[in-house]
């Protein structure tokens, strides 16, 4: 029906590490299997991924959005302070507190995200790729 269509807009693939399992293709083949016309990569603080989910878009039909999730610095030192989650092993993995979703919404804004994405890898906080 005209209207019910449904595009999932923050996926995370096998190069989000630690948050994403799947390879792009297998995410487009899903996507393409339940009838969807778009289908947005959204890895965690890389755009790795992002040539191997545009080659699937176009063989599976569907239409590829490319975003990121990224990690974003905190205004006030409160935010800083996050208890650590724990993870396998009883290790913690100290994660930034805020993150946003970017889409680009043309080859303008794509070439955007890619330099906003390098600018957070070139001056990482505590390691961690972190866009101000």
């Amino acid at each position: 029906m005209p209207g019910d269509e449904f595009v999932h807009l923050h996926v995370a693939s096998g190069f989000s590490a630690r948050y994403g399992a799947c390879h792009p293709q297998d995410l487009v083949r899903g996507a393409a299997d339940l009838g969807m016309e778009a289908l947005a990569l959204t890895d965690r603080d890389t755009v790795t991924g992002a040539v191997r989910h545009a080659k699937a878009c176009m063989k599976a039909g569907v239409r590829p959005i490319f975003g990121v999730d990224l990690a974003v610095g905190a205004f006030t030192p409160a935010l800083a302070r996050r208890a650590r989650p724990p993870v396998r092993g009883d290790a913690h993995v100290m994660e930034p507190p805020l993150r946003i979703t970017v889409l680009a919404r043309s080859a303008a804004g794509w070439g955007r995200l890619c330099r906003l994405v390098s600018a957070a890898h070139a001056s990482p906080a505590d390691g961690l790729p972190v866009a101000s």
